[in-house]
């Protein structure tokens, strides 16, 4: 039993050491460009997702609003991204790119693929396939992780 759990312990380890260090290549290109981490993820999502509120970003970057609203003024300050009132809402603010924020997304696009090539060196186009595929199953356990085992845990 010893070994099925120092097996199962280093997947979980691969994983957090794999996440780490691509956030930590990214942490280092976004300085580069004179941003955080937390602005260069605020940008992306933006870009994905135009005209979204402040509520609904900062649960996709998982941080909380007075945080995002910080990260947000620092990106408005710079002329990156520009927020308005929500016509549905007039209490909540959306925000959107302005075309440096655009220019800015598609270099760290350009970026991103270089980290991610760089790290996939020498695995097949089959492995990608399959880890993604196993990647992705583990978290959507994960997401559906039963309420009892939750309360357990």
């Amino acid at each position: 039993m010893q070994p099925e759990l120092k097996k199962e312990a280093s997947i979980g380890y691969a994983i957090h050491e794999v996440a780490r260090l691509f956030r930590r290549r990214f942490e280092d290109e976004a300085k580069v460009h004179g941003l955080t981490l937390p602005q260069w993820r605020a940008l992306a999502e933006i870009h994905r997702n135009d005209a979204i509120s402040q509520v609904a970003l900062a649960a996709l970057i998982d941080t909380d609003p007075m945080t995002l609203s910080g990260v947000l003024d620092r990106l408005e300050k710079r002329g990156l991204i520009e927020r308005f009132a929500d016509p549905a809402d007039s209490r909540a603010k959306l925000a959107k790119l302005r075309p440096a924020g655009v220019e800015l997304v598609m270099m760290a696009r350009n970026v991103g693929r270089q980290v991610y090539e760089h790290a996939m060196q020498g695995v097949s186009e089959h492995d990608r396939k399959v880890l993604a595929s196993s990647l992705t199953c583990i978290r959507d356990n994960l997401l559906n992780l039963p309420a009892d085992l939750k309360e357990e845990a």
